[in-house]
């Protein structure tokens, strides 16, 4: 059973579990399913939701260092913003590429501050990396196609 908790609360873990919504949405797109649009909402909502989250993280890190004048106080709110006018335009407009793409470009500046700022964390780099790579994949995959 310690085995098991080890693994349920290892980051790296964690991480990987947290595509899988990106990998079942995109599948679904793919395929053409019935289930097709609803698949790209779904999966441009997540995107939504991990940018929400890459942003959270700056709060966290100040928070911890009690840190009160940095920039990323602001990052943590420009994020959700961005995944709220990606998600307007979505629903309102049904206008599925420029919702991915904002998404996408959201991830990518979100690991560029983050190679920056968490430069000394090495392993979270890596796995960012790795993570951004299939997030943005995925994204851009149910918004174009």
């Amino acid at each position: 059973m310690h085995k098991f908790f080890k693994l349920i609360f290892d980051p790296v873990f964690l991480g990987w579990a947290g595509i899988f919504p990106f990998l079942f949405s995109t599948i679904l797109v793919l395929i053409n399913s019935e289930f097709e649009n609803q698949a790209r909402v779904i999966g441009l909502l997540y995107s939504a939701i991990i940018l929400c989250f890459l942003g959270s993280v700056h709060w966290g890190y100040l928070l911890k260092i009690r840190k009160i004048n940095n920039i990323g106080w602001f990052w943590g709110v420009v994020t959700p913003l961005l995944a709220w006018i990606s998600l307007g335009l979505m629903v309102i407009i049904e206008w599925h590429e420029v919702s991915s793409l904002l998404l996408a470009i959201g991830l990518i500046i979100s690991l560029i501050i983050d190679n920056k700022k968490f430069n000394s964390l090495k392993w979270y780099l890596n796995l960012r990396k790795k993570l951004t790579f299939f997030a943005i994949t995925s994204t851009l995959i149910n918004g174009f196609f």
